[in-house]
């Protein structure tokens, strides 16, 4: 004789599934979150960056000299004594917005022991650096430097030379200032 054994499942119904898991669920929250378990109180912080359009200058010297050293009676173009004028530009600016950089002499040169000036446009430049234009100086209206696109720092090499022409400068100590104007920051 046989026995035959037959397993009988017991379904539960869906009702009591749901509980059992929802009840698993929560006892396992309960156990793992001690945050849960505790009263909670929560607030609010809210944040501002606020980022302004600067620009800072920084250049390697403050002075550029020019010496006549030997005769010539030819008109000759005589380089800074100081070699290449260095200017950087640290611009924060939008990234598609252009910036502009003059430079602007106050004068022409003047000796101020007998009067005596020379012409400002005697003064030219030949620029490197991407962005940077040659140039030659002016009294009345500035001369455009560089055109710079968005952030960044941006560095050029001004290369000064004074024309002399020793048939009319007379000798002296001749002096101005240019002024370096940033525009568009």
């Amino acid at each position: 004789m046989k026995i035959k054994i037959r397993k009988e499942s017991k379904k539960s119904s869906p009702f009591t599934q749901t509980r059992k898991l929802l009840f698993f669920c929560l006892f396992f929250l309960f156990l793992t979150s001690p945050v849960l378990s505790q009263a909670v109180d929560t607030g609010t912080l809210s944040l501002t960056a606020t980022v302004e359009r600067r620009c800072k200058i920084e250049i390697n010297s403050s002075w550029l000299s020019f010496s006549r050293t030997s005769w010539s009676d030819q008109p000759q173009q005589i380089p800074a004594n100081e070699g290449a004028f260095e200017l950087v530009i640290k611009l924060t600016s939008n990234y598609n917005s252009t910036v502009n950089v003059w430079l602007m002499a106050s004068s022409d040169f003047q000796d101020s022991s007998t009067g005596y000036t020379i012409p400002i446009e005697t003064i030219s430049w030949k620029a490197q650096g991407a962005g940077f234009y040659s140039g030659q100086l002016n009294k009345t209206s500035p001369v455009l430097v560089a055109r710079l696109s968005g952030s960044g720092v941006f560095k050029g090499s001004l290369y000064f030379n004074f024309a002399d022409d020793p048939k009319n400068f007379a000798p002296g100590t001749y002096q101005t200032t240019v002024t370096i104007l940033v525009e568009g920051v």
